[in-house]
């Protein structure tokens, strides 16, 4: 069991890479379609490329995260040298203007796609060990609230990343995006220090590499594979929302980029952070499960809600309807910030149970492969969506207008998988 200031050193480490994170997710094919005017298309597939990197070494890390042996034990080598990593990667994404012409669109494409490829690759170097130690330094009856920890942590970087995200045309054009970012870097090395520091070494047996065999487990375990469908299948949703959302609030509900900047935040921290306490209480009650089908119902109600804006004249309806959209899609979205760590968790810990193997990284490192997969095609979506004729003399595009619906497909499929699988294996 940890104590109270182990507790929040884990769960207050992530807000520094979800800060990150939340930059490129909101603002990483944003950035470089709408203020460094590359084709986007081209965008797109410089996010695509990105989460082909990360799928390639998020299995890698933790498989390799499990069988290191080190005076430091198998998670912290990398969370020490993961996170200064992550964060050069981030500011040379960001700032491609200090090393070349943005008015070379080969150049910025190749620069694009290296570094967010790299970003990507240390994402998965840093969080896939991070998160794989935490089956290894809880109990089950902790797990909620260390989870909860992290996602308040996970909220706060959402909404600076959103945040930002609306305003980096600002930022760019008052050249402030260079110490805003630096602000970023600093801010994620700094955060996960406390926990390398306060939290001991981990006592599970390191694991005896047999690759084939751990692999061939893993694509038998029914629940994880399962599991793995719904996180494939909500990660495309969830990529089309904060690829697009930016752009939909500022032209399609008509907020503008510094007005919408404090309103979408506003919403992330009363509606995604606000919902925490209901989520946590359904788990409770009647499981993880059934918490995010409801969720997800709720999801596909606001991304049903999404084009109705685009149809509408009146102002202050329009906007009135694209935020309820917005709201109940952070209620649906927070259950699923809420409760995935705590679930692969849980079913790693159960299958050390039945087999004795501490296969916490692998579990953890496997998620990336579907998750990956899921959204670096998205991304290909998201930009064939985007170059889209405008729509109805209007000038934002017709993707703007069907993404929410097309969206609503995913959520749905997730819930069905989710009526058949149990994740929650240490409920009674």
């Amino acid at each position: 069991m940890l104590t109270k200031l182990q507790k929040l050193s884990y769960g207050i480490a992530r807000l520094g890479s979800t800060t990150l994170l939340s930059a490129f997710s909101f603002a990483g094919f944003y950035v470089y379609w709408d203020v460094y005017k590359l084709d986007p298309q081209l965008s797109g597939v410089v996010s695509a490329i990105g989460k082909l990197a990360i799928l390639i070494n998020s299995v890698i890390m933790g498989y390799l995260s499990d069988a290191t042996r080190s005076r430091f034990g198998k998670r912290k080598p990398y969370i020490i040298t993961g996170s200064p990593l992550l964060a050069i990667s981030a500011v040379m994404y960001f700032l491609p203007f200090l090393f070349i012409s943005i008015e070379d669109k080969s150049a910025l494409f190749y620069w694009g796609a290296f570094w967010n490829a790299a970003f990507n690759f240390f994402y998965g170097y840093l969080l896939t060990p991070y998160q794989a130690w935490m089956p290894e330094i809880t109990e089950p009856e902790e797990r909620i609230t260390i989870t909860t920890l992290q996602n308040v942590s996970n909220i706060l970087g959402n909404v600076v990343g959103v945040v930002f995200s609306f305003l980096v045309p600002t930022l760019y054009r008052g050249g402030l995006l260079l110490p805003v970012m630096a602000a970023f870097a600093v801010m994620e090395v700094l955060l996960y220090m406390p926990s390398v520091l306060l939290i001991p070494v981990e006592s599970k047996a390191v694991l005896t590499p047999k690759i084939t065999r751990d692999i061939l487990d893993l694509l038998q375990y029914r629940e994880f594979m399962l599991w793995e469908g719904v996180r494939m299948l909500m990660s495309a949703a969830e990529t089309m929302i904060t690829a697009l959302v930016v752009k939909y609030v500022s032209t399609v509900v008509g907020l503008g980029e510094n007005l919408a900047s404090v309103v979408f935040g506003v919403v992330m921290v009363v509606f995604v952070m606000g919902a925490f306490p209901l989520w946590g209480k359904q788990a409770r009650k009647t499981g993880k499960g059934p918490a995010l089908i409801k969720a997800a119902v709720i999801l596909t109600v606001g991304l049903l809600l999404a084009p109705l804006p685009a149809f509408l004249q009146d102002r202050a309806l329009k906007i009135a309807v694209g935020l309820l959209a917005i709201a109940l899609g952070a209620i649906g979205i927070s259950a699923y910030e809420l409760f995935p760590y705590a679930v692969v968790a849980d079913l790693a810990h159960w299958d050390e149970l039945r087999t004795g193997l501490s296969r916490a990284g692998l579990f953890t490192g496997f998620e990336g492969i579907p998750i990956n997969i899921s959204q670096s095609l998205t991304y290909l979506l998201v930009g064939y969506l985007a170059s889209l004729p405008p729509f109805n003399g209007y000038d934002y595009t017709l993707g703007l207008v069907i993404w929410g619906p097309i969206a609503s497909i995913f959520a749905v499929l997730s819930i069905l998988i989710l009526r058949r699988v149990n994740i929650d294996p240490f409920k009674k």
